[in-house]
């Protein structure tokens, strides 16, 4: 099975977006998949305040793990990481036009009719889970390019 599909799988399964999309990439930096899940959950739906969709933040969160610094005085790292964040974020907004989670479905899922509509109509699958597999995908081909 490939990375985005088991982040799909995952994400199906139960684990919000973000969880999805950082556990795809935490055995790379052995990374505890517990620890990966809950310190991402927080970002999952715009992270409850209508931000960027959380499979976008978990690429963001693995971003920082490849090209980060955890000491300053490196202002390669910091050059990398914006770069690389930049270059995802085209990529996915030439493919959806939108980083912002309620914009991308349409609705908030964190109001009452907001989350009805996300289960009658099901964003999760029909719409979300191919925000998360994306995400997986565009991630894998910015980490990759020098």
């Amino acid at each position: 099975m490939e990375r985005h599909e088991s982040a799909v799988k995952e994400f199906m399964d139960g684990y919000r977006c973000s969880q999805a999309v950082l556990a795809a990439y935490a055995r790379d930096f052995d990374l505890d998949m517990d620890l990966a899940r809950q310190i991402s959950l927080p970002l999952a739906g715009g992270s409850g305040v209508g931000g960027a969709c959380g499979a976008v933040s978990g690429a963001y969160l693995v971003i920082g793990m490849k090209h980060g610094f955890a000491h300053p005085g490196d202002p390669q790292a910091m050059a990398r990481v914006i770069a690389k964040t930049r270059a995802f974020v085209a990529r996915f907004k030439a493919l959806h036009g939108e980083i912002d989670c309620p914009k991308l479905i349409g609705l908030d899922v964190f109001s009452e009719e907001g989350r009805r509509t996300f289960v009658e109509k099901n964003v999760k699958a029909e719409r979300c889970a191919h925000f998360v597999a994306d995400a997986v995908k565009i991630l894998g081909a910015v980490l990759a390019e020098e």
